[in-house]
């Protein structure tokens, strides 16, 4: 990697190590070390550095010769693609802590948030909205109904929605959708896709589950976030975890070290 074009980049944009680490929410030793060459820069990371340097992510990965890395350290990058989609319901450490998983395991993520999935990142976490943004491969506003992500020609592994709102499953299961999130996940299912939806919602009444039905019909799968307490998980950190490996299950991804029923 150009270690030393990035930092000629930065200086000649006035940004500092402390930014791109805040960008990428991790602290400053990281980014020193990227910038010395002793770390790797994954995938979600080069989107963060291509975002504050004001070029596209392919641009970036071009210029810096990061790209020729990809294969390396992101041994399922090139052939697979998930498409994260953070709503308005509760629960938007789900889809948080799933981008992290999923660059660890060298997946390209896609992410899309709805406005008030915003406002529930806002009062459910002290991340930023860059913070968030940062750890995915590539990140589209919600209007952006011109994105790949919105055509059937850009080949995705799927979709997961966490957490899923009602409002949002109620789109999709209507097909009438009015936003890129709800656009990408019609795409999915049309294109017989894996579309993962982590509703969340307690109680629910009989519409409710005759959406939900409805979607399961059509392929979708419904997967609201169930604690397993057979982990005896040692706070919401492992439930969180435990769920999202059981989702991952659905994509045949794994998680290292995931606790499972019956194995050792």
């Amino acid at each position: 990697m150009k270690t030393n074009w990035i930092k000629q980049k930065l200086k000649s944009m006035g940004v500092t190590q402390e930014q791109l680490a805040q960008a990428i929410g991790r602290d400053r030793a990281v980014v020193s070390r990227i910038l010395q060459g002793r770390q790797p820069l994954r995938l979600d990371w080069a989107g963060a550095f291509a975002r504050i340097l004001q070029m596209s992510p392919e641009e970036f990965l071009r210029q810096s010769g990061a790209g020729s890395e990809r294969t390396d350290a992101y041994p399922n990058a090139q052939k697979t693609r998930i498409i994260v989609g953070i709503s308005g319901a509760t629960g938007v450490i789900y889809g948080i802590r799933l981008l992290e998983i999923l660059a660890d395991l060298g997946i390209e993520t896609h992410l899309v948030i709805s406005r008030p999935g915003m406002i529930t990142i806002a009062e459910e976490t002290d991340y930023t909205l860059p913070q968030i943004t940062g750890k995915a491969f590539r990140h589209y506003r919600i209007g952006d109904i011109a994105a790949p992500i919105a055509s059937g020609s850009y080949r995705t592994l799927g979709m997961i929605v966490a957490p899923c709102s009602v409002r949002t499953m109620a789109e999709i299961a209507t097909g009438v959708t009015s936003n890129l999130l709800t656009r990408a996940a019609d795409v999915v299912l049309k294109e017989r896709r894996r579309l993962v939806l982590m509703v969340r919602e307690t109680p629910l009444h009989t519409g409710h589950l005759r959406t939900m039905t409805q979607l399961s019909e059509m392929g979708a799968i419904i997967a609201p976030p169930m604690p397993a307490f057979y982990t005896r998980p040692a706070g919401l950190a492992d439930m969180v975890e435990h769920n999202l490996g059981r989702i991952l299950d659905l994509f045949d991804l794994e998680i290292p070290a995931l606790p499972r029923w019956g194995e050792t």
